[in-house]
């Protein structure tokens, strides 16, 4: 089996009638779809020219502009037998704006009918594309959690959640499932097969913000911050939880959080910096007013606020 099954998009084109499009530069764009949650890419043919060298390479691109993403790539010239000389593969940072070219061909070579390239007057490309990264509008490394694991069928390291939407039909996030199943007993994961987990919430457009804190990206916004910490009570992911307990008391909108909600997650090196601005016991007590706060205070909430007071 061809290594190009290993990447999340893979396939074999065709480009028919080679010569024509080699006299004009005019190899036609075919459609690959979405990859890393980006629309409209596609692979074509281009010329380029080296040292008075004419070759033609195998490109990747979309039209418009696209984020920096971290590719893992694959291109091939397969013969006419289904065999190649060489595969080219490795990894390539995507810079916004340009397209991804792979290792080209002399013209000659593909034309000459004896090296096998040409198959009833056309060219046969094989690919594989991995978007490994993409890089945010604030400029944090992010996962890709859109697409399948390099290589996830063979290693069976991969929990897929799935959510049925009635807006975008099914949807998917994948990502590795060792890091989960290390800090979350929720997990009952099988080690021979990839796993498959419903998402239970009804909504579900911060679940990538989610599993970008919970495989340590940093960054966090007032949106989505009390949506991942139901989240990472659901999975049990305690890590998440002090993480985000750590990052709220930099952000500027941390005063707006309620100590009901703090005390409900266990925010508990929030509580201790609310309870040092706190003047007297009144003022903790109007906060403590509502019936609802009054009863998530746990034992060790109450003792908390006790050596403060």
């Amino acid at each position: 089996m061809s290594n190009r099954h290993k990447y999340a998009f893979n396939g074999v084109r065709f480009f028919e009638n080679a010569r024509e499009h080699m006299e004009r530069n005019d190899f036609p764009r075919i459609p690959i779809g979405t990859i890393g949650g980006v629309d409209g890419w596609y692979l074509t043919i281009r010329q380029t020219v080296q040292n008075n060298v004419t070759y033609y390479c195998p490109y990747i691109a979309k039209p418009g502009p696209n984020p920096k993403i971290k590719i893992r790539y694959r291109f091939v010239f397969l013969r006419e037998d289904g065999s190649w000389f060489s595969a080219w593969e490795g990894y390539e940072y995507l810079i916004p704006g340009f397209d991804y070219r792979g290792a080209g061909k002399r013209v000659e070579s593909l034309l000459n009918e004896e090296n096998g390239y040409l198959t009833n007057g056309g060219i046969t490309i094989e690919y594989g594309f991995q978007f490994e990264g993409i890089l945010s509008w604030n400029d944090i490394w992010t996962f890709n959690f859109h697409d399948r694991l390099f290589d996830c069928e063979k290693e069976k390291n991969m929990i897929t959640f799935y959510k049925d939407t009635e807006e975008n039909g099914m949807r998917f996030f994948h990502c590795h499932k060792q890091l989960l199943a290390h800090h979350s007993s929720y997990f009952d994961l099988d080690p021979d097969e990839n796993d498959m987990i419903e998402i239970n919430d009804e909504y579900i457009d911060w679940f990538d913000d989610f599993l970008q804190i919970a495989h340590g990206v940093r960054g966090i916004t007032e949106l989505d911050f009390i949506e991942t910490l139901d989240y990472a009570l659901d999975y049990k992911l305690s890590n998440v939880i002090q993480i985000l307990d750590q990052t709220i008391k930099y952000n500027m909108w941390s005063s707006k959080f309620l100590l009901a909600d703090a005390i409900y997650f266990g925010l508990e090196h929030w509580m201790a910096d609310f309870l040092r601005e706190q003047e007297t016991s009144k003022e903790l007590a109007r906060r403590l007013g509502k019936k609802e706060s009054q009863e998530n205070v746990r034992r060790n909430d109450e003792e908390m606020c006790q050596a403060v007071f």
